[in-house]
């Protein structure tokens, strides 16, 4: 073989690869975002299907952005963005920021609904889910850059995603309703958030928290579900790296609780726990101090260690007494006059 022939072959190959490659990775069904940012007036946004979310202690996500697109520019000049997970309903929201020349605006993208969060970058108004980020860091991927931002506020809606797939928009299975425990899920979650807005109150939440928790946890002891005992021991494990961190710290202690629920290993309970989910890191974050932290660390061990011994009445004891010491935190008793 020349070292011509050799050549034509590697190229042929090369080619040959690359073909393969879209049409492999054509094949991974994907949801649609919308990456967005803002520089004082000036508003950039295009659609992208490479998002992931890369890390919980940091909370990182990633997108990969061609590398010639000038809105990597933009973002490295305001030093945030945002991701908007579109939902079903839209399309025409992806075309428009998939459509060259339209990702630039002064004020307001034309047709398109957006708000700010924390940082001012534009949210995508009905959308399924968001995340507004800090920009971590800028990675080099090839033709593409990799862009990591810190998550520093998030949301969402209920709602189906839009899905892209082989080289189409595509929606789930509307006769699929997803397996049991996500469809619980799904209506805990629903309700959680219909707690939140309602304004649940310290008072009510510790209520409920007391008619549940020292149940779930005696319930947990008593099954000992090893499923149950690993989400508990790694809330548990993450809470401790995340000490340092308060906002961090509160969303693995609310993680804690939650997994409570699944280690009771009772539908309902793990259902109701989750719906306090919002409430709960709402007030909880209110009062995060390093004591308060150091005490809440130790009250979740004993609790952990009392349903991993398999001791029903420590376990249910320990979450008592936890509630207690919380209940005095967020609802401190009022001075008289």
């Amino acid at each position: 073989m020349t070292a011509d022939t050799a050549s034509g072959v590697a190229a042929d190959v090369s080619v040959n690869t690359a073909a393969a490659f879209r049409r492999a990775a054509g094949r991974f069904a994907s949801g649609v975002t919308v990456v967005a940012t803002r520089n004082g007036e000036h508003l950039y946004g295009i659609t992208a299907t490479s998002f992931v979310s890369l890390s919980l202690n940091p909370l990182l996500v990633a997108v990969s952005i061609n590398a010639h697109s000038p809105f990597l520019d933009e973002v490295e000049a305001a030093g945030c963005f945002s991701i908007s997970v579109l939902a079903s309903g839209q399309r025409d929201v992806s075309q428009y920021f998939s459509t060259r020349g339209r990702g630039r605006a002064e004020g307001a993208f034309p047709g398109v609904i957006t708000a700010p969060e924390r940082t001012g970058a534009p949210v995508v108004s009905g959308c399924l889910s968001w995340f507004d980020t800090r920009l971590h860091a800028i990675l080099p991927g090839g033709d593409h850059r990799i862009l990591i931002g810190e998550v520093v506020a998030a949301g969402g809606t209920e709602g189906d995603p839009l899905l892209y797939w082989a080289g189409g928009y595509r929606r789930l299975d509307p006769d699929d309703e997803g397996t049991p425990d996500g469809r619980i899920e799904e209506f805990a979650d629903a309700l959680s958030a219909q707690l939140h807005e309602g304004g649940l109150s310290p008072d009510e939440l510790i209520e409920a928290q007391r008619a549940l928790e020292p149940a779930a946890a005696e319930l947990a002891a008593f099954r000992r579900l090893p499923d149950g005992l690993t989400a508990l021991r790694e809330a548990l494990d993450e809470a401790r790296r995340a000490a340092p961190a308060p906002d961090l710290f509160t969303a693995e202690s609310v993680r804690f609780h939650a997994a409570l629920g699944m280690a009771s290993g009772n539908p309902a309970i793990a259902a109701s726990l989750q719906s306090l989910a919002r409430s709960r890191h709402a007030h909880y974050s209110a009062g995060t101090s390093p004591q308060a932290t150091e005490r809440t660390l130790a009250a979740h061990q004993e609790i952990y260690d009392a349903i991993a011994a398999g001791d029903a009445v420590r376990a249910r004891d320990a979450m008592a007494r936890h509630l207690t010491v919380v209940h005095r935190r967020l609802c401190p008793p009022s001075e008289e006059s």
